[in-house]
This record gives C-alpha cells, sequence and structure tokens, in this order.
C-alpha cells in the first residue's frame, strides 16, 4: 500500500495536540480513512508519551486504551507493569516512555517509515468497539471483541444452526443459543473460540458446547431429542475443528447402535454432555499456553522467512564501532506455494515466474523510531540460483542508542515492466540488531572485533574468500576466521606479543584446540586463521572459541561462533 502524507493529513496532525485526542484518531479509524492512519498511529504514540502527564488531554480515553494495551501483553512483562502503573495513576514518565519504545519494537516491518502494528491494533480497537460493543462491559465489547483485538479476524468463523427437520419443530422453550465460533488455524491448533449469548441483554462470552444444550433438554422424559440436539450441534462443530470430533463420534455411533454401548439412554446422556465440559476444560488450559497474547496479520498473505545474516562489529581508528552485515536468501526455503498463488490469483494480483528481492536497511534511534532507510532491490529471473550471493551492507558509527533493522521482502513483478519493477510481496523476513553494543573503543583494555566466517574455496586465498553464512558445518567445510584485535601493549622494544588460539568445544566431546604465538609493530593486529574441522565428528551444536592473549600486559579476551555439526 503506497502511502501519501496528504496537506489535509499535514493540517489534521498539526491541530490533533490542541484536540481531543480521542475523536479525531477513532474518526480516522472508524471511517477507514486509510490515507491517515499513519497520521493518527503518530499522533496516539505522542499521546501516550504523555500518559504520566496530570495534565494530558482527554485522561480518560487514554486510559482506556492503556487497559487494551494490557490485554495484549503479558502480565508478568515490564511492559504490562508500566501499563497497570499509569492506569492506577502512580506512573512516572519513564512508564510512558517504556510503552511508546515498546510499540516502535512491534513494528513487524521495521525497514518503513509506518509502525504498521499499531495502526492495525488501533484499527482492531475501534473495529471491535463498533461492530461488539457491550455497554456493561469495562472495555466496552464482549468477548468477541477482545479476541478480534488480540488476534485479528479470524481464520474462519461459523454459526451453529439446528439443521434436524424433528428439531426445528420443537418448541420455543427449546431454544439454541445465538453463537459464533472462530477459527484461527493461521496461529495454531488451540486458537479456536466458541462465543455463546444466552439471552439478548446478555454479551457474547467464552464459553463451552455445554451451553449450547438447554437445561429443559437435561432430564430423563427428554433423552431422544438430547442425543439429536448433540449430534446436531456436534456434527457441525466438528466440521469447524477436530476438537469437537470425538463427542460428535461418540453420540453418533450410539444413537445409531445404541445396543453397542452398555450404558441407558440417560446415562449416556449425562455421561457425553460431562465428556464435553471435562475436554474443553482441558482445552482452555491447553489454549492459554500456547496461544499467544496477541499476533499481528500485518504480513497478509505474505509468509515469513529468516534469510541468513551474520552482523560483525569493528573499530575504526577513530574509536567508532562498523558494523558490518552479511546476507543472502536460501531460495528453496522459500517459494510460494499453490495455495499462495491460488488466493493471490482471486485477489486479482499478478503473479509472475520471476521475483524482485527488496532490501531495506534502517537506523533507528534509541526510543526504536526510523531515523534513516536504505533500499536496494535486485532482479531475480526464472531459473536463478538457488542461493543468492552474500552481500553487505557498512554502517558506520554503530552505537547501542542507534540500533539497525533489517527487512527482505520478495515481490512478483509487475508483467511486462521495464525493467521490471516489483509487484504483489509474497514472502518477509526481517532481522533487527538491538541487542549488540558498540565496541568500547577507548583503549583502556584489550578488544577483538566479532568472528568472521569465511568459506576457504582454495588454501591461503583469503582475499577471495567469503563469508560463511551457513549455521550448519561438516567435516569438509573449508573454515577459516577473520578477526582484528585493538590495543595490544608494547614491550620495552616497542614490539607486541601475543598468543592467537582457538577451541572446538561440545557436549560429550573433549575439546580440540590449536594456538599460535606472532609479534608484530602495531597494537591492532588483523588476523586469518584455517580452522580444522576434521577431526571433530560430534552431531549437534558446539561452540568455536577464539582468544587473544596479550603476553605483555597478560591480559587475554575471547570470541564465540556457534555452529551445528553435521555428518
Amino acid at each position: 500500500m503506497i502511502r501519501v502524507l496528504s496537506i489535509i493529513g499535514l493540517q489534521l496532525l498539526a491541530v490533533w495536540p490542541v484536540l481531543a485526542q480521542e475523536a479525531n484518531i477513532a474518526r480516522v479509524f472508524t471511517e477507514e480513512n486509510v490515507e491517515l492512519y499513519a497520521e493518527a498511529a503518530t499522533a496516539y504514540l505522542d499521546w501516550l508519551g504523555d500518559a504520566a502527564d496530570a495534565e494530558v488531554v482527554d485522561k480518560e480515553a487514554l486510559v482506556r486504551h492503556l487497559h487494551w494495551i494490557a490485554l495484549i501483553t503479558p502480565e508478568e512483562s515490564p511492559i504490562s507493569q508500566s501499563v497497570q502503573a499509569l492506569i492506577s495513576d502512580e506512573g512516572t514518565p519513564d512508564d510512558a516512555t517504556a510503552i511508546v519504545s515498546w510499540w516502535h519494537q512491534q513494528d513487524p516491518l521495521p525497514a518503513t517509515l509506518y509502525n504498521e502494528r499499531v495502526e492495525e491494533h488501533l484499527y482492531r480497537v475501534y473495529h471491535a468497539q463498533r461492530e461488539y460493543a457491550h455497554q456493561r462491559d469495562p472495555l466496552g465489547v464482549d468477548d468477541r471483541g477482545r479476541i478480534f483485538v488480540r488476534l485479528g479476524r479470524p481464520w474462519r468463523e461459523a454459526v451453529i444452526n439446528l439443521q434436524n427437520p424433528r428439531l426445528m419443530t420443537l418448541p420455543l422453550e427449546f431454544r439454541l443459543p445465538r453463537n459464533e465460533i472462530w477459527v484461527y488455524r493461521n496461529i495454531h491448533d488451540d486458537a479456536h473460540y466458541l462465543f455463546v449469548q444466552l439471552s439478548r441483554r446478555r454479551p457474547f462470552r467464552i464459553d463451552t458446547p455445554d451451553a449450547l444444550i438447554p437445561l429443559n433438554l437435561r432430564g430423563p422424559r427428554n433423552v431422544p431429542i438430547l442425543l439429536a440436539w448433540m449430534e446436531d450441534i456436534f456434527g457441525q462443530l466438528a466440521m469447524e475443528h477436530s476438537h469437537y470430533g470425538a463427542v460428535y463420534d461418540a453420540v453418533a455411533n450410539y444413537t445409531a447402535l445404541p445396543t453397542s454401548e452398555p450404558l441407558r439412554p440417560y446415562q449416556f446422556s449425562q455421561m457425553a454432555v460431562q465428556d464435553t465440559r471435562t475436554r474443553d476444560d482441558q482445552h482452555q488450559l491447553s489454549r492459554a499456553r500456547t496461544v499467544p497474547n496477541s499476533v499481528t496479520q500485518v504480513y497478509g498473505n505474505a509468509v515469513e522467512f529468516e534469510p541468513q545474516t551474520r552482523f560483525i562489529r569493528f573499530l575504526e581508528q577513530d574509536g567508532s564501532t562498523r558494523l558490518e552485515a552479511f546476507w543472502n536468501v536460501d531460495l528453496s526455503t522459500v517459494r510460494p506455494s499453490r495455495t499462495m498463488t491460488r488466493r493471490s490469483r482471486q485477489l486479482r494480483q499478478a503473479t509472475s515466474s520471476d521475483f524482485i528481492l527488496s532490501v531495506a536497511l534502517s537506523k533507528r534511534d534509541e526510543g526504536f523510531e526510523p531515523q534513516e532507510i536504505r533500499i536496494r532491490r535486485y532482479h531475480l529471473p526464472r531459473g536463478a540460483a538457488q542461493e543468492t550471493p552474500v552481500q553487505s551492507w557498512i554502517i558506520p558509527n554503530f552505537s547501542s542508542i542507534s540500533p539497525v533493522a533489517m527487512q527482505w521482502s520478495l515481490h512478483w513483478t509487475v508483467p511486462d515492466s521495464v525493467p521490471p519493477q516489483p509487484g504483489t510481496v509474497w514472502a518477509i523476513g526481517t532481522a533487527s540488531i538491538d541487542t549488540l553494543e558498540a565496541l568500547q573503543g577507548d583503549g583502556t583494555s584489550l578488544e577483538v572485533s566479532d568472528l568472521k566466517p569465511l568459506f576457504l574455496e582454495s588454501p591461503n586465498n583469503f582475499d577471495e574468500a567469503l563469508p560463511y553464512m551457513r549455521k550448519t558445518i561438516n567435516a569438509a567445510t573449508p573454515l577459516a576466521l577473520y578477526f582484528e584485535a585493538y590495543f595490544l601493549h608494547f614491550d620495552e622494544q616497542d614490539r607486541t606479543n601475543y598468543t592467537v588460539s582457538y577451541s572446538l568445544s561440545g557436549e560429550g566431546k573433549q575439546p580440540i584446540t590449536a594456538s599460535f604465538e606472532s609479534e608484530g609493530q602495531s597494537s591492532t593486529i588483523r588476523e586469518f586463521v584455517e580452522v580444522d574441522i576434521e577431526s571433530w565428528t560430534i552431531p549437534g551444536a558446539f561452540t568455536l572459541t577464539l582468544t587473544i592473549n596479550d603476553k605483555v600486559a597478560g591480559t587475554s579476551v575471547s570470541r564465540y561462533l556457534e555452529l551445528d555439526f553435521e555428518r
């Protein structure tokens, strides 16, 4: 979707700080004015940033939004604690700042100027308040609204109606409550919810199939009707999710061949109802463990993939840190499925046999808000290599207060475009470098760069060796390491004296080590080391540790590389 910052949008954004925040933000998302989503999301984040201010605009509405954030965050998380502090009017400006930073970190497309996750959340909130409203609820919505804000639109939704003609002619006191079943197969097999409205005055609440059985049907006199009722509703439920299949099979088999079951009809009906409750209790416990508090659908029909990446830090002469980002894409692991292609054609999105790979790099500020974005595009014609060449991006002056994010998008090409232009996105990958710290660079202690693994195609030909990108390795892999060490001390002859050693270690295996000594005339060294993998034989994870020992200063420093060994 192309965003245009209209003149009207700019004018509206300019006056939002002095107008009622809730009214303006609500209007944009209620009217689904997509062109203003970005501006409304920005105003929302600015508003949250003032949450600790006693004079903040629309305090009551802001607290309501804080309750929505509480709904989509785990109770034990630091963000939830900040939210609760602000709700109870005990929060600080640091709590408000933490929430805004958290929202920036939730951005599923980190290399765009927009925070699509915030836009999605606000759309869900106002859609829920409009479509699933219940005035007596603290959030103003029923349970459907809560699940919609957490998980978005269901993969499938259905209503259970009586289909057995015999049941349709029953008196009105035998009434099937209004209901909806939502299924999220795209999230987890446990992510399905049955909503039941027991009366017009009550809201839809998450309930069990037991609630679909009228109480006045459960006595001994109505057993034949009860069994027919259960067979009808569980047959439909089983069509929506296999969780309900066991109860349906039991009831259907009993009604077809009652003599195969030693229980009398009334006893069997009560056992079936109890079995329904037990199964649903177990399902609710499992669902609480497996279904996350919130899920984004920003990617839409696109699949998620994981590019191969390595991020390596080096020191510059001025003491700043240079970050080198290496990446490539293994196309054999990510291909549009037939289902995706068919779905895209149903949506009238053009597909193609060649692709465009768009790669974006974003530098962020300390609040994780995008500040600078670079973009590259590569045409991948039909029949291109299964693995793209290793590419790199150099980020000077890297710092932990300016984290970096990358984003890869695979597009079908626009038909007949010359040169080929990106069309519909069908796969997305992201990587955020928000835990790396800059190297110290002040000269007070020995430092070493990150390890740069190399695929050494020919012995000692280090200059043409490419970064080794895979996480797995075998005995035949010609592996080498490149590294730099800084601030070595000089001896009385103005020379450095140091030892380089490496070890391969893993569970259940004696470490394999190798080392060499060297001396030089510079406090900075740049070294290549060939690593002998042939003697390592144990499959599974292992650690490659490289240690620099400054023999003059008596200090040492190590770096680690985690790999998986394959036979």
